[in-house]
């Protein structure tokens, strides 16, 4: 059985999925990632491999809404599930969320979930500007989520909203987890030995 994960940042496979790939390893599954520009990111490429995962490279513009490009990425994900026919498919991110599952429907890849880990640019902020991008990013959350057998929140507040908003339907089942987490064991607690006084930054 295959398993593919789609990102929409080559980092983001080894900084908040790692666990997550090691399970699926684990329970004997053949696990494909992929992200644009990701085989030509050489120090992620051999974490990934090291773990037993197999790497893919897809055509994705991580921000904007420029169509051409955006079909692009519709077409290279379907190409690419096409050549490795994977039985489940993950997106996580707007864009590996809407195209991927699109494209995973329509290469029709029997298992698509979604994993929606925040609302992000698409649904902040005022204007008329930020007003259409965001009708427009609904619309197509909308039209890729009706074909997740389930959709995956962090927070019980998105998924409210998608529920009010419309964009998912109730007859697709949610489900929320408890956000990424932190491996305590790799990012453990140490002493902060100094004379300074600190100074903590949130951005």
């Amino acid at each position: 059985m295959k398993f593919l994960i789609i990102a929409g940042f080559a980092n983001s496979l080894v900084g908040f999925r790692k666990p997550f790939i090691i399970a699926l390893l684990n329970r004997g599954l053949e696990v494909h990632v992929a992200a644009p520009e990701l085989l030509e990111n050489q120090t992620i490429t051999s974490e990934l491999k090291a773990l037993g995962a197999i790497p893919h490279s897809v055509s994705m513009q991580r921000t904007g809404l420029n169509p051409a490009a955006d079909t692009k990425t519709l077409f290279s994900l379907y190409a690419l599930m096409k050549k490795i026919k994977p039985d489940y498919m993950m997106g996580y991110t707007i864009k590996p969320v809407i195209y991927g599952t699109l494209a995973a429907w329509l290469a029709r890849v029997p298992k698509r979930f979604a994993l929606i880990t925040g609302l992000g640019f698409a649904f902040t902020g005022e204007g008329n500007k930020r007003k259409r991008v965001r009708a427009i990013a609904q619309g197509l959350y909308r039209t890729a989520l009706r074909h997740c057998q389930v959709v995956f929140f962090q927070n019980h507040d998105d998924e409210a909203l998608f529920h009010e908003l419309n964009i998912v339907s109730s007859q697709t089942r949610t489900c929320v987890v408890s956000g990424s987490g932190v491996d305590v064991d790799e990012f453990n607690v140490v002493p902060i030995v100094t004379d300074e006084p600190l100074r903590f930054l949130l951005i």
